[in-house]
């Protein structure tokens, strides 16, 4: 598939659709089983981190509450003393080298849960800032989530 400022090899039967987008080359594939992955080459590319809501142990979260007792804890996962806050991150990060460029690369811990994709922060520099790129699918099923992770080592960027 080539998209003028990259390309990769992927399975024949994914599609693209064309998205506007202004200040990016930014879009949509879909493979056989009709899962979305999103590209963005550009400035603004998201960097693919998880929601992260606060993970903090219910130990801390006393002390914490001691110290400032008007904290919003609302959007805090509060964890036991037995449990892993590994436990509470769905994807496993990896960084390596595609193309030359240093690259983030996410798969999820379980099949279907989670994100799989890859995130550079800079290939080069253009009017805007630093030209990020993004390439990722959230949620896919086994077949689409392979396909993917193959196709991110092929990806090569024009210089």
């Amino acid at each position: 598939m080539d998209f003028r400022s990259f390309e990769f090899q992927a399975p024949k039967d994914w599609r693209t659709i064309s998205t506007k987008a202004y200040d990016s080359n930014a879009g949509i594939i879909v493979t056989k089983n009709n899962d979305s992955i999103f590209y963005d080459y550009g400035p603004y590319s998201n960097p693919l981190e998880e929601p992260s809501k606060p993970i903090i142990s219910r130990q801390d979260l006393s002390e914490l509450l001691m110290v400032n007792p008007t904290s919003d804890t609302t959007n805090f996962v509060i964890i036991n003393e037995n449990e892993n806050i590994e436990d509470f991150i769905l994807s496993k990060l990896t960084y390596k080298k595609i193309d030359g460029y240093q690259a983030k690369i996410l798969e999820p811990k379980q099949t279907g849960k989670g994100m799989t994709g890859i995130y550079i922060d800079s290939l080069k520099t253009g009017s805007l800032g630093k030209i990020r790129f993004n390439l990722y699918g959230k949620n896919l099923n086994k077949e689409s989530q392979t396909e993917l992770l193959k196709a991110i080592h092929t990806l090569r960027f024009s210089h």
